[in-house]
């Protein structure tokens, strides 16, 4: 009953000065509601990433040209580089691939009729799509005939067909590939992606001998590969992995201790970065949050002074008439922590309507977890302990006397 009589007073102190009440709590709302957006973000782009990587197909390796993982890493005089001769290698060293594919990469002019956009082209065998899980919406993939025939036929990720071609049917239509004319003989699923600039579903795929001959590659020269793509038998592609990795070493001749000049990715490595990248984004976030609950907190802290200072004589009275300084101090502090409390209440409610329009522009997967709001709630009750002790503490150690004359 005591309890409930504090926090009965203590919301009708607080109510008196409303918009005050309110405006002091302005940063402790902002930063629950930062925690929760921070949480739910960053839990929910980990986990479309991850659901990216499963559609990448089990036992599939990507290997590019140089170390685009360890930032400064070294190659001596050594080009970073990527041949059909490796390809030929990795085959005759590993005995667990089921499939490769490999090809080229650039940035080209498309164009068809009015529409002309800049996007990247990958020149590549037939085998791209069926290893990469890309799945045809209209037409069809381009198949071995083609690519050993330098056919130019061209297939488009989906969202670079609506740019081209808006609501028309793009099949059998002709655009320009760096003012070369190609057929359009598909279109690709849209594709899950949340990784960066290189989106699949704004590429262009064409067969990797036409590419050759077509696309301007100023990066690379003859023979070289801008990728390679390999499947391997085991689910978990650990032992090809370590094999194709000590292939390439040896024929670019690396020396122990020396970095690679190429990288190569699985799902292992894909996932452990996007868990890197959400803990980074959640350490980032929580500083922000951590920042406004500190402004919140010492605003709470003043305005809870300033309560002192308007209601010396109303304390000295309560003094006067037997009220103990235990029972001043906690009705301050209990004003404080329901001050603080009732902003983390609406910073929660603040934060869930964040997050979830968050996760709709983003086009991630909504996460609202109970631990991130179990820590917004109790974090609030700590800083109304914390920030509201000072004021409470001046408050029931008033002198009585100099109280009542206080005016």
């Amino acid at each position: 009953m005591h309890a409930l009589l504090l926090l009965r007073t203590s919301w009708r102190a607080l109510r008196k000065h409303a918009i005050r009440s309110l405006l002091t709590i302005l940063g402790i709302m902002i930063g629950i509601a930062a925690i929760i957006v921070t949480f739910s973000i960053g839990r929910g782009a980990e986990l479309k990433i991850r659901s990216q990587i499963l559609a990448m197909g089990e036992g599939a390796l990507y290997i590019v040209p140089g170390n685009v993982i360890e930032k400064g890493a070294s190659h001596g005089s050594r080009r970073a580089r990527l041949t059909e001769a490796d390809l030929e290698a990795i085959q005759q060293q590993s005995t667990r691939l089921v499939a490769f594919s490999r090809g080229h990469e650039n940035l080209a002019e498309i164009q068809h009729g009015p529409q002309t956009v800049r996007e990247r082209v990958i020149g590549s065998d037939a085998n791209l799509a069926a290893i990469s899980n890309y799945q045809v919406r209209l037409g069809t993939f381009f198949n071995d005939l083609q690519v050993e025939n330098r056919v130019n036929v061209i297939v488009l990720g989906q969202d670079l067909a609506k740019k081209l071609f808006k609501n028309a049917y793009p099949i059998n239509q002709t655009v320009l590939v760096d003012k070369t004319p190609f057929t359009v003989i598909g279109v690709l699923e849209h594709i899950d992606f949340y990784a960066g600039t290189n989106d699949p579903n704004t590429r262009a795929y064409i067969p990797f001998t036409v590419a050759d001959k077509y696309i301007k590659r100023e990066e690379l020269t003859t023979g070289d590969l801008s990728f390679l793509v390999l499947k391997a038998a085991d689910p978990e592609p650990g032992q090809t992995l370590r094999t194709v990795k000590r292939t390439l070493r040896l024929r670019h001749g690396i020396g122990q201790g020396e970095s690679d000049d190429f990288t190569i990715f699985d799902q292992e490595s894909i996932a452990a970065a996007a868990q890197e990248a959400s803990r980074v984004l959640k350490f980032f976030g929580l500083i922000a949050a951590s920042i406004s609950l500190l402004v919140g907190g010492i605003g709470v802290m003043n305005i809870m002074l300033v309560s002192v200072k308007e209601r010396t004589r109303e304390i000295g009275v309560r003094l006067a008439l037997g009220a103990t300084q235990a029972l001043v101090h906690n009705q301050f502090l209990v004003e404080a922590v329901t001050l603080c409390t009732f902003g983390g209440i609406l910073g929660i409610i603040l934060g869930i309507i964040a997050q979830h329009a968050v996760s709709e522009l983003a086009g991630l997967p909504e996460v609202l977890e109970l631990t991130p709001l179990l820590i917004a709630l109790i974090t609030t009750i700590l800083i109304g302990i914390f920030f509201g002790y000072y004021p409470a503490y001046k408050a029931s150690h008033l002198n009585p006397v100099d109280a009542l004359v206080e005016r």
